[in-house]
């Protein structure tokens, strides 16, 4: 399995093909197709190794920007950063792939299921300090899904200035939500 996650990180999921991984593993190719008999097989196996790098890289984040004073700030400029990692970027590769491959999406959906409780409590200890407020959860949410597509189109533009100004616009406008639903 490690061998495949690396493979994904590395390569991305066109490249990361059972002949690169059974390679990379250093396996026959019959004990490797006895253990992942597809190539949704395969992938569907990368996925909880992926949620450990991504809460790992969630930390470490985390772990930078701890002298960031303004708690929404430094939240969503974690979850920001955490996203831009290649296991992050990995993760999302297998979301896009899973329209059009139904098996990996089951398995997607289920490793995700698995995984509630894990985000929820990253999510939790992320965000301390804001939970109480009004709003706090819908704007969690909306954040999680910004933060997706913010990644996916990085890819294509790469342009960090860019980047940076959408998150300081997210920041203002959940500032602006979560002041709203207080009122």
């Amino acid at each position: 399995m490690s061998a495949a996650v690396e493979v994904l990180i590395e390569l991305g999921l066109s490249k990361t093909t059972t002949l690169e991984v059974q390679k990379r593993a250093g396996v026959s190719r019959g004990a490797f197709l006895h253990h992942f008999p597809t190539h949704a097989d395969l992938l569907s196996m990368t996925i909880s190794r992926l949620i450990e790098l991504n809460e790992n890289a969630v930390w470490s984040e985390a772990e930078k920007l701890k002298d960031i004073a303004d708690p929404l700030t430094r939240s969503i400029r974690t979850l920001a950063n955490a996203y831009a990692h290649p296991s992050f970027v990995a993760e999302l590769e297998l979301w896009i792939a899973s329209h059009a491959d139904q098996a990996l999406r089951t398995a997607l959906r289920s490793a995700e299921q698995d995984a509630i409780a894990d985000r929820d409590r990253v999510l939790t200890q992320l965000f301390e300090g804001l939970l109480d407020q009004p709003g706090a959860e819908k704007a969690i949410g909306l954040t999680i899904e910004f933060i997706r597509g913010l990644t996916i189109s990085s890819l294509l533009r790469n342009d960090q200035t860019l980047r940076n100004q959408l998150i300081e616009d997210w920041i203002e406008t959940l500032r602006n939500l979560l002041a709203a639903d207080r009122t």
